[in-house]
């Protein structure tokens, strides 16, 4: 039995052709292929074909877990199914702002650069993208206004169709994805592969709405869970019944192996408060001081660290972890410090310990986050609650030091007054920048196009080298156009003299004058299409890779190059700090392209205006530095030092501050 379209009930998708030829696209055209859109490839009744097509779709929907993974299943069942010549996937880019389109509708999308999912499949479908470009972007233009499947017949007995994966109702729809395909259409019918096409769109969008409602589901366990966590918290009135709930809670919540909790206060080194299941802690024991060193680890980096590392990275800071895993037997951990004040302040860090598949979840890690991140607020309110009798105990023992060692407090700054005293040379620190000594312009020596580029910014070049080549076919077009009509002119001028016609000689005269200038012009042009490097040097900027074929012209600059022998310094000195700095003096300097290398030189000018850089009134002395090695490039940035008088060690250290006291005071 065949089944017409009418049977395909509420999964029919609705359908709509384009026509950029005369030729019809076979949709609505005969019963014949009407009949066509249930039997797969080797004729089978459609009852059969779209059951066992549903169940493989279903099937992909169900067993992918990524979206990469649901593509290459989906594509693979495509081209099982139908005669695909390739599949692309357009994902949209909402935060790309495009102009209004013809119509003035300003909520156009780019849906970017297309992905080829039959690479694999079908390897010949890399190149077929460029040749049918233009029209599947205008297919994916009116299939994502009209929400709508779209074809469109193509050369070599192809069709191009679209399908936008919408996802939402009517009024609130969004297209995060939009499939186009190419298919042949010799065994199969226009009608059919739409379908197809479509029932794949509608596959992909119940994966993305499956994947929507597991995280609202996460989202709803997520607050459950924090609104009992807070209220067990608000029965606590001590830190440590407040870090033996939290981390009771966690490990029940998290379903974890185990899990523990380090405070800190002041310092960059936490107290083990609690651990999971554990009464009482024993801080002595060797077990427990390798939790507290896990714990710390994450106060002292002020980040969360994961062990083993998603990165592959063996940093000293997951040692720690690592021991802590072999020692309790733990697959794998994360310690996650514990911030308040937006950040800015760490009281502990919470460390737990699961399997490596829990830890790689996303919904773990966001769970667990949002978890430690509430934590946090609220072991902050009960450490302020109780900091009372701390610092009591504190500022006992402060006054306690202070009459201890008040002698040795004294020596100490007598030692330190006498240790200021000491000159040394005043060095004022500025930043600078490598520039070079020269640059020269390489310009469009006419107009042309731009037909081919040899450099790019930071290549080194040579003198006379070429860098680029102008396309010469539209002069060689014209140069033969006007050597014709010089013929034709001249031919006309001796029939001229021959009939007696002075006059029509003269015109005919003039006529290839005009073209024996233009062609001398041209001429010219021709073989000066390549452009040459006026020196040797770097360029320093015109990467034109990227317009490859757009006019240009005469006088356009092409590429800057500098010579690389020579390069300055360009030194910004602070303007509180321009009276301290003369010409002549040394100047050392270092870059961070080379930390462990220091460059000579003295300040061979100051710019006698101020200039305002980096939000700083600068005045910019230069340094010119020998780069025989070729070390040196424009654009480099580092640190100077610059060697001015004698001065104590004090002065040195503490004039700004002093000069800033007795500025405001004047005022």
């Amino acid at each position: 039995m065949t089944q017409t379209p009418s049977n395909l009930g509420s999964n029919r998708i609705p359908v709509n052709v384009v026509q950029r030829t005369s030729a019809t696209s076979g949709i609505g055209q005969s019963n014949e292929k009407a009949n066509d859109i249930g039997q797969g490839s080797d004729g089978n009744n459609s009852p059969v074909t779209e059951q066992r097509l549903v169940k493989f779709l279903d099937l992909a929907v169900a067993t992918s877990g990524s979206l990469d993974v649901l593509l290459s299943n989906l594509t693979r069942i495509v081209s099982d199914e139908s005669d695909c010549l390739a599949l692309w996937a357009f994902q949209a880019n909402p935060n790309t702002e495009k102009a209004p389109d013809a119509e003035g509708n300003p909520e156009a999308v780019d849906f970017g650069q297309p992905h080829l999912l039959t690479k694999s499949i079908l390897p010949e479908s890399e190149s077929l993208y460029p040749i049918v470009e233009e029209q599947v972007k205008h297919l994916i233009a009116c299939a994502n206004k009209s929400k709508s499947i779209y074809a469109s017949p193509a050369p070599s007995n192809t069709e191009l169709i679209v399908a936008p994966i919408v996802i939402g109702t009517a009024d609130e729809a969004v297209i995060p994805l939009i499939l186009a395909g190419s298919f042949a259409t010799g065994n199969q019918s226009s009608l059919r592969q739409q379908w197809l096409l479509g029932f794949v769109s509608k596959s992909i969008a119940s994966w993305f709405q499956q994947r929507n409602l597991i995280q609202q589901e996460h989202k709803t366990r997520s607050l459950n869970d924090t609104i009992g966590l807070v209220h067990s918290l608000d029965q606590t009135k001590t830190i440590p019944q407040a870090s033996m709930v939290i981390v009771n809670h966690l490990r029940r919540l998290c379903d974890a192996e185990q899990v523990a909790l380090s405070f800190c206060e002041s310092t960059k080194s936490g107290t083990l408060k609690a651990i999971s299941d554990v009464e009482q802690i024993d801080l002595s024991s060797e077990s427990n001081k390798i939790v507290a060193n896990a714990c710390n680890q994450a106060i002292l980096e002020g980040k969360p660290l994961c062990y083993p590392s998603p990165e592959g990275e063996n940093s000293p800071a997951l040692l720690a972890l690592e021991s802590f895993c072999n020692a309790n037997g733990h697959e794998a951990c994360v310690n996650i410090p514990l911030v308040v004040d937006d950040g800015e302040r760490t009281i502990g860090s919470i460390l737990v310990a699961a399997t490596q598949e829990q830890i790689a979840n996303e919904h773990f890690q966001n769970y667990l986050g949002r978890m430690v991140q509430m934590s946090s607020g609220h072991l902050d309110i009960v450490m302020r609650a109780n900091r009372g009798v701390r610092d009591i105990v504190k500022s006992k023992l402060l006054s306690f030091r202070q009459s201890k060692f008040a002698k040795t407090c004294l020596i100490g700054l007598a030692a330190a007054a006498l240790l200021l005293c000491i000159p040394l040379p005043y060095r004022v620190g500025c930043d600078c920048e490598v520039q070079p000594v020269l640059r020269r312009f390489v310009a469009s020596p006419h107009d042309g196009i731009l037909e081919k580029t040899f450099v790019e910014s930071g290549d080194i070049v040579e003198a006379n080298q070429i860098v680029a080549h102008l396309d010469g076919r539209q002069m060689r077009i014209e140069l033969s156009v006007l050597r014709a009509e010089l013929a034709g002119a001249k031919k006309r001028h001796d029939s001229s003299l021959a009939q007696g016609d002075i006059a029509a000689s003269h015109i005919a005269r003039s006529e290839m004058k005009r073209h024996q200038s233009k062609i001398e012009i041209l001429e010219q042009q021709v073989t000066n299409l390549e452009v040459r490097t006026p020196i040797a040097g770097i360029v320093v900027s015109g990467d034109l890779e990227k317009v490859q074929g757009a006019p240009l012209e005469m006088g356009q600059t092409l590429f800057e190059i500098a010579p690389l022998d020579e390069m300055v310094a360009e030194i910004g000195i602070p303007e509180s700090e321009i009276q301290y700095v003369k010409p002549g003096m040394t100047v050392g300097i270092k870059l961070d392209s080379f930390p462990f290398k220091t460059w000579k030189g003295t300040v061979e000018q100051i710019h006698p205006r101020n200039e305002i850089i980096n939000d700083e009134s600068v005045f910019v002395a230069q340094v010119v530095l020998n780069n025989d090695a070729q070390q040196l490039r424009p654009g480099m940035q580092g640190a100077a030092k610059i060697s001015t008088s004698m001065s104590p060690i004090g002065w040195n250290l503490f004039h700004t501050s002093w000069e800033a006291v007795r500025y405001w005071m004047i005022w």
